[in-house]
C-alpha cells in the first residue's frame, strides 16, 4: 500500500511539472478495470494493426523514463500522422479496484520524427485531432466490447 501511495504521489508530482507526463482528457467507462482490460485484449485480437509494430518496439520507453509503475496500454496508428498513444489507467490502487467505473487517458503521444510529446506540447487544434482519433478508432470499439457508453471528464 505504501508503494502504491508513493507511486501515486510521484505521478501527481510529475504531472504538475512542466515537460513531463500529463494527460489528455480522461475517458470514464461505467465498468470494471478487468472488463475494460478484456475489451482491450479483444480489440488487439480483432484489430492487430493497433498493436505496436516491431519496428517501434525500441521506442517503448516507459521503463527508461521512470513510468513503468503505471498500468498502461499502447495503441499504434499506421495512417498519417503515424503515431502511438500511451494510454494509462487513471487513479490509485483503491480507485482501480472500483467495479463500477474505470478511467483512462492518453498520457503521451509518440511520433518517430518528433519523439515523445505530452499534452502541453500540442496546440488546441492538434489536441482535438488526437482526442477525436482516439475516440473514433479506439473508444468506440471498447464501448461495443464493454456494452457501455464512455464519457469524457475534465
Amino acid at each position: 500500500m505504501k508503494i502504491r501511495t508513493f507511486a501515486f504521489l510521484l505521478l501527481f508530482t510529475m504531472m504538475s511539472c512542466d515537460g513531463t507526463l500529463a494527460d489528455f482528457k480522461i475517458i470514464s467507462f461505467p465498468t470494471s478495470k478487468k472488463k475494460l482490460e478484456i475489451a482491450i485484449d479483444s480489440l488487439y485480437s480483432n484489430y492487430p494493426e493497433y498493436r505496436m509494430p516491431e519496428k517501434w518496439k525500441e521506442h517503448d520507453s516507459w521503463s527508461k523514463r521512470g513510468y513503468d509503475f503505471l498500468e498502461s496500454r499502447i495503441f499504434y496508428f499506421k495512417n498519417e500522422p503515424e503515431e502511438m498513444y500511451y494510454v494509462t489507467f487513471v487513479g490509485e490502487e483503491e480507485t482501480l479496484k472500483d467495479t463500477t467505473h474505470i478511467d483512462i487517458a492518453i498520457s503521451s503521444v509518440y511520433r518517430r520524427r518528433t519523439g515523445n510529446w505530452n499534452e502541453e506540447d500540442f496546440d488546441k487544434e492538434e489536441k482535438i485531432r488526437i482526442q477525436t482519433r482516439f475516440k473514433r478508432e479506439i473508444i468506440s470499439k471498447l464501448e461495443k466490447y464493454t456494452k457501455t457508453k464512455a464519457k469524457e471528464e475534465n
